[in-house]
């Protein structure tokens, strides 16, 4: 003898339309892509260099510094924006990095600070092997230069405005895509 269900059970409910499935995956997906941008995001604030008050605000103090190639450079000189990198021979991210500023550095203004990489005859033997010869490059061995910009973690870039102050900060990995954008975004803003 078989039974039948009582009257008062609820029939099993049906499983969701085909939309409302894509609907939902596609809501799982945004809060997981929102959550992810969240993430890195927070991320990289946490990691941005902890610039010095007295740089925060207002133009950069002119620093002259001997270059690698024999002559000088002026980091925070007003006129052109410049992205001024700080970076490492020993910086894994860097190795990626400096290839993109190479090629920029022939159309854009790119002071790179060689941060406690050894002395002058360390860095230029590395220049030459991996063939970045468009970089103006500052020897920083000691950390002086990076100390006074506050920063202790390679990749480091500063954008600096024509009027000479600092517009933008980031530490870590970058293309060269982004490093073009912000430095048109200061020449027309």
């Amino acid at each position: 003898m078989t039974q039948t269900p009582p009257a008062s059970e609820t029939p099993p409910p049906t499983p969701p339309s085909r939309p409302a499935q894509k609907r939902r995956r596609w809501l799982v997906w945004l809060i997981e892509i929102a959550l992810f941008v969240g993430i890195f995001l927070a991320v990289r604030a946490y990691m941005a260099p902890n610039v010095p008050e007295s740089l925060a605000h207002g133009a950069l103090p002119l620093i002259t510094a001997p270059t690698l190639s024999g002559g000088t450079t002026t980091i925070g000189l007003p006129g052109k924006p410049t992205a001024l990198v700080f970076w490492a021979t020993w910086c894994p991210v860097c190795h990626v990095e400096l290839p993109w500023l190479n090629d920029l550095s022939k159309t854009h203004r790119i002071i790179t600070v060689a941060m406690q990489s050894g002395d002058a005859d360390a860095v230029r033997k590395y220049l030459v092997e991996k063939g970045l010869d468009q970089l103006t490059v500052v020897n920083d061995p000691e950390g002086t230069i990076a100390r006074k910009f506050g920063v202790s973690v390679t990749p480091t870039l500063f954008f600096i405005a024509p009027d000479g102050h600092i517009a933008m900060a980031e530490t870590g990995i970058t293309s060269s895509w982004g490093i073009r954008l912000r430095l048109w975004w200061l020449r027309h803003f």
